[in-house]
């Protein structure tokens, strides 16, 4: 009976000894346990509305652990399983197209089984191609030439332009002694795709009218042409 008990008592010894020995290992483990690093972090400066892109993130562990990804964004959607790479599609653009660029906060988060994780943050700018092209049109410019189907015509005219607005401000034959008086159009204008900083389409909505103005248009930094092919008018401004 003594030896039965001495046996029982001597494997329990054993096991607490077996349990101390264990969790001595794990408090070691994570003690010595190097956290891993981030040592590339791969996100696009910009973006359009809309638009689909790749994160990608190149991380380096000591102990060669198994890696756990965790990615937030503020805005938009991720899409497939939290790895090294992720897939992010930027919010979609508004009914109205021409709208001021957004910021998104982009966030990494990796943990290697220890008690912190290491993590990054990048911000992407997303924008409105329609807006980002009307930001550099926007400003003032002076006629210096008119011509309906081809032939020369006199008129004294400015164009002002903000991301979403025009005015027209038009002075029919300057050189008349009985000068008209100075005529006013005012209203929105939109892109049309296809187009681009030097060239597109546009549609003029003067106020009150539901049916645009259809015109082409060319830009060199200086000039900016606008051609009207219902009525083979053309324009060339001077910003």
């Amino acid at each position: 009976m003594n030896l039965y008990k001495s046996t029982q008592a001597g494997l329990v010894i054993l096991f607490i000894l077996q349990a101390v020995v264990l969790i001595g290992c794990a408090q070691y483990e994570e003690l010595t346990n190097d956290p891993p690093e981030i040592t590339t972090f791969t996100i696009p400066n910009e973006v359009e509305y809309g638009e689909t892109v790749e994160f990608r993130a190149r991380v380096f562990d000591p102990e060669d652990d198994p890696l756990r990804y965790t990615w937030e964004v503020t805005d938009g959607v991720l899409k497939g399983e939290a790895g090294p790479h992720v897939q992010w599609t930027a919010p979609e653009l508004p009914p109205e197209e021409i709208v001021p660029p957004k910021v998104v906060t982009v966030y990494l988060y990796v943990r290697d089984g220890g008690e912190e994780d290491v993590h990054k943050m990048a911000t992407i700018t997303v924008f409105s191609k329609p807006y980002k092209i009307a930001q550099i049109f926007t400003g003032t410019y002076t006629l210096i030439a008119k011509q309906v189907q081809g032939d020369p015509v006199a008129e004294t005219s400015t164009l002002r332009l903000t991301p979403t607005t025009f005015t027209r401000e038009i002075q029919s034959n300057p050189e008349a002694e009985v000068q008209a008086p100075t005529q006013f159009i005012t209203g929105t204008y939109r892109f049309i795709k296809p187009f681009d900083e030097s060239s597109g389409t546009i549609h003029w909505f003067p106020t009150g009218s539901t049916s645009p103005d259809v015109s082409t248009y060319t830009w060199d930094g200086r000039l900016f042409v606008v051609f009207y092919p219902e009525t083979t008018t053309s324009l060339i401004y001077e910003k």
